[in-house]
């Protein structure tokens, strides 16, 4: 339920850029994406075309992902964490997430 949520805020949240950004006459769009997103490329360009809708996409328009890594920081000993959810350093499990978590329509080249 909760991934269902996130996939109907992804598609407002690119009608919205479309909007904004009269995307439909685009050559190129261009995304950061967080490795905790759990978004994958096709689901974002199943989402992308949701959200434009089928004919109203150019045949030649690229998306593009740029993949931003997950980090965490320790919140006991300040260590920053880039794989896994306990700290190499203290073996704590209370991490806060620094990166990771990001969605955003970075580019439209037109």
């Amino acid at each position: 339920m909760q991934e269902l949520i996130r996939q109907e805020q992804i598609i407002n949240d690119i009608v919205t850029q479309i909007s904004n950004h009269k995307i439909q006459n685009a050559s190129k769009v261009k995304f950061k994406v967080g490795r905790l997103t759990n978004i994958t490329e096709k689901v974002l360009l199943d989402l992308f075309i949701k959200a434009v809708g089928p004919n109203n996409l150019q045949p030649e328009m690229a998306i593009e992902i740029e993949w931003m890594p997950a980090r965490l920081k320790c919140n006991q000993c300040q260590n920053l964490v880039e794989s896994g959810y306990v700290c190499s350093r203290c073996s704590s499990e209370d991490l806060k997430v620094i990166s990771g978590e990001e969605f955003v329509l970075e580019n439209v080249y037109y």
